[in-house]
């Protein structure tokens, strides 16, 4: 571990001021070494914070969770607040094991904990103040949903799990095939039946089963009180009841032209937690993910119904159901990034308040006894981000307004935020305020809590937004905001601030490439980074191209302190090639004009002597990497190309699944999903293929292979969401007598974790460049040795 805590800061600021022309280059070995924060939190009293510290990418136990698995395999690090001297270890380090943290109950006496170690997660209790934790046998979800884990008070939790200590779905589904596979191949080699059936009549797959626990944190003790396909819950404000998603089948697209969204057949059970009696109520069927509200009284519960009429219906304790949709008002159920309907909904002093759309027009809606009052000061992209008993706060346009109980919405401030400590929240939390009562605004630089149902009381610190913040104390947790500052982490209180942990003191010697704006006619615009000078010669340049994306500042990608694997340009910088970052928005023809797009940067850099415009090499990721093939079969200019994980023919996109789904039988979900990625996601295909076949051939490189004159590298991971389509470009390129190459790296999903398989991804890379973008006898040393893996 490399972390430096206040003891060694001073030898660490001596290093700082080390120029470019004395800085070592940045090496694919520093990456793997180097760690990253994690969740950083201060405990409800505001004497003591928590540090994760992510372990670095060479340092991890196993490699086969995937990124996950780096999430999960952290440190954790005390800090005693009061006398902040600097970090300490909260839990003893192993090296076959990784920790993350949970929520602090509401005294702050406690802290939740999880341990992973092997294949094994479990959920711990520690007691901050002797340091004493209790390992219990439960096996926590990730929360990746909304919640897994909740206080009801001091001494008692409620913790969604697993009902035979298994490893959460989220976590399990990362290395199902290597532990799966086996089975069925020694099954085949015995003779025996070995397979799998999807479709039509034939029974879904069963959605993985959760345990909805009640733990004891002084002994540890576990009460299981009811068992199924849960993704979420919320415990009710007097913590009497608890409300459950359940996960349900796949259900058919709204539309047969255009898939707009994935659903699925989800519904609600409540169980009372005192009786341990549960009710599924009928009416909630095919319920929203984004809503579980329950009313401050606790007397009901709001939730939201889709399919052909979406309504808010109010689910009383006992189970029984009302419709609240405001009349004449339809819910808002705008489709999130992952494919699922959302509903936004709240209460102001026991009335239902809601997104939706009245006449075309979306706003938020309060239903008052008088029928429904549209919300004026509040647009209709506001987002409700905390609820009092009376009054709301919404966040709207970067500022934070306030809805009174005489029905007035009026202006809080410039909207900012805070760490909670009753958290982490996993997707609900972007759309639920998740029992908040309160929001944080900026003021004179400093952070102010503001409350929903007290607009008399504030307590501000002098903190950037999105620190932690112990507000009983005043004091603070932050980080900085960019380059080194990003491994920093500071305390402040009145009486001053301190470095309390440093990570990555070898960055401080490693030279730093600048960003330089370019810009060209019509609107051209990118970031270029260039290499030291090594001649008189303007470097070659690669082109890392995404469609839909736009840098307003220098990509944050190529700093070091983003541990960028995927695709990390400032290696390619070391190498000696300049890097460039076009502005590439989003066109109605996802494939028109893109090459002319991308030369139109180049050349805008090339006219001011900063790139060779005859060496232009492209280095695609994921739909990056469509871009790069699609763009190489509109001009010769391109004399280089590496593509990795990309969709290259889209007409069969479709039917790609990942072989862990399809060992699984979810060709129906991951087809779905893939169906949506394509008509109304990212691809822009708009319609189905057989609405429009002419459209997917038009933006498909495989169909456009005999133009495409380029050298091209392409990258597979195994795991990967689609698996085929390197192949089938390949063997397009290969039939053609292209110069094309195929590299499969085993293990690997969308991304790369494994470091072995990133020295030979980067050792690739790199050749592949040297070889098609320098003439003979240019080849720079440092593409040749210093930032190739040992």
């Amino acid at each position: 571990m490399r972390a430096m805590f206040l003891g060694a800061v001073s030898a660490l600021l001596a290093l700082a001021g080390a120029s470019s022309g004395s800085a070592a280059p940045l090496t694919l070995d520093i990456l793997l070494e180097l760690e990253t924060f994690g969740r950083i939190a201060i405990d409800p009293t505001g004497v003591v914070g928590v540090v994760e510290e992510r372990r670095a990418r060479r340092d991890l136990p196993r490699y086969d969770l995937q990124a996950e698995g780096g999430l999960w395999h952290a440190r954790l690090h005390r800090i005693d607040l009061g006398s902040p001297d600097g970090a300490r270890p909260l839990l003893p380090p192993a090296a076959d094991a990784g920790y993350r943290m949970g929520p602090f109950s509401p005294d702050g006496s406690r802290l939740v904990v999880y341990r992973l170690q092997g294949l094994s997660l479990r959920l711990g209790l520690v007691e901050l103040a002797t340091g004493a934790v209790i390992w219990t046998d439960v096996a926590p979800e990730s929360g990746v949903w909304g919640r897994a884990v909740e206080w009801l008070s001091e001494e008692s939790l409620l913790v969604l799990g697993t009902p035979d200590g298994g490893l959460p779905p989220r976590l399990a589904q990362m290395n199902a095939l290597q532990r799966g596979m086996p089975e069925l191949w020694a099954r085949a080699a015995a003779g025996e039946a070995a397979y799998v059936t999807s479709g039509w009549e034939a029974p879904p797959p069963a959605p993985p089963l959760r345990r909805l626990w009640r733990i004891d944190a002084r002994t540890g003790a576990a009460e299981a009180l009811t068992e199924g396909p849960f993704l979420d819950f919320e415990a009710s404000p007097d913590g009497r009841y608890a409300a459950l998603v359940q996960d349900g089948p796949i259900l058919p697209p709204p539309g047969a032209d255009t898939a707009t969204e994935i659903r699925r057949g989800r519904t609600l059970r409540l169980v009372n937690l005192e009786t341990g009696a549960a009710v599924d109520p009928a009416e909630t069927v095919d319920i929203s993910t984004s809503l579980l509200s329950w009313a401050p009284s606790s007397e009901a519960l709001l939730v939201a119904v889709r399919g052909e009429r979406p309504a808010l219906l109010s689910v009383a304790s006992d189970g029984s159901v009302r419709d609240v949709t405001p009349h004449g008002v339809s819910p808002d159920t705008t489709v999130d990034v992952h494919g699922s309907p959302t509903v936004q909904a709240g209460w102001a002093d026991g009335a239902p308040v809601l997104l939706g759309r009245r006449d075309g027009a979306q706003a938020w809606f309060l239903q008052s006894r008088d029928g429904p009052l549209q919300l004026e000061g509040v647009g209709g992209s506001a987002r409700l981000v905390a609820q009092g008993r009376s009054s709301l706060l919404f966040a709207d346009g970067g500022r934070i307004f306030r809805l009174g109980p005489d029905r007035i919405v009026r202006e809080v401030g410039v909207a900012a935020a805070a760490v909670r400590p009753e958290g982490p929240f996993g997707q609900r939390g972007r759309f639920d305020p998740m029992k908040s009562t309160d929001a944080v605004v900026q003021r004179d630089g400093r952070l102010c809590r503001v409350q929903a149902d007290d607009p008399q009381t504030e307590t501000c610190v002098m903190a950037t937004s999105g620190s932690a913040v112990g507000w009983p104390t005043g004091v603070v947790l932050e980080r900085g905001e960019e380059a080194r500052g990003l491994n920093t982490l500071t305390f402040r209180s009145a009486r001053g601030s301190r470095v309390v942990m440093r990570l990555n003191p070898e960055l401080d010697a490693v030279d730093r490439v600048a960003p330089r704006e370019v810009r060209g006619p019509t609107g051209a615009r990118g970031w270029l980074y260039l290499p030291h000078a090594t001649g008189s010669a303007a470097p070659p340049v690669v082109v890392i191209p995404y469609p839909g994306k736009t840098f307003p500042s220098p990509p944050a990608a190529m700093i070091p302190e983003s541990v960028q694997l995927v695709q990390n340009g400032a290696l390619l910088v070391t190498a000696g090639y300049a890097v460039l970052y076009p502005d590439l928005t989003a066109t109605p023809e996802p494939a028109a004009g893109l090459s002319d797009r991308i030369l139109a940067v180049v050349d805008a850099a090339a006219a001011e002597g900063l790139v060779d415009p005859t060496r232009i090499g492209l280095w695609g990721h994921s739909f990056g990497a469509w871009a790069a093939m699609m763009s190489t079969t509109q001009t010769d200019r391109f004399a280089a190309v590496v593509a990795h994980n990309g969709s290259y023919q889209l007409s069969s996109v479709i039917g790609e699944s990942p072989l862990a789904d399809r060992m699984a039988g979810a060709n129906d979900y991951i087809n779905a999903s893939n169906a949506r990625w394509l008509e109304t996601g990212q691809a822009g295909m708009r319609r189905a293929y057989w609405s429009d076949p002419e459209r997917y051939r038009r933006n498909s490189p495989f169909e456009a292979a005999d133009r495409i004159t380029a050298p091209v590298l392409l990258v597979q991971g195994e795991l990967d969401l689609a698996p085929s389509q390197s192949g089938q470009m390949y063997a397009a390129l290969r039939r053609l007598n292209r110069p094309a190459r195929l590299t499969l790296l085993f293990g690997e999903d969308h991304g790369i974790q494994g470091p072995g398989n990133a020295g030979v991804y980067y050792e690739q890379v790199l050749n592949w460049f040297d070889r098609h973008l320098r003439p003979v006898g240019d080849a720079d040393v440092r593409s040749n040795d210093a930032a190739r893996p040992r």
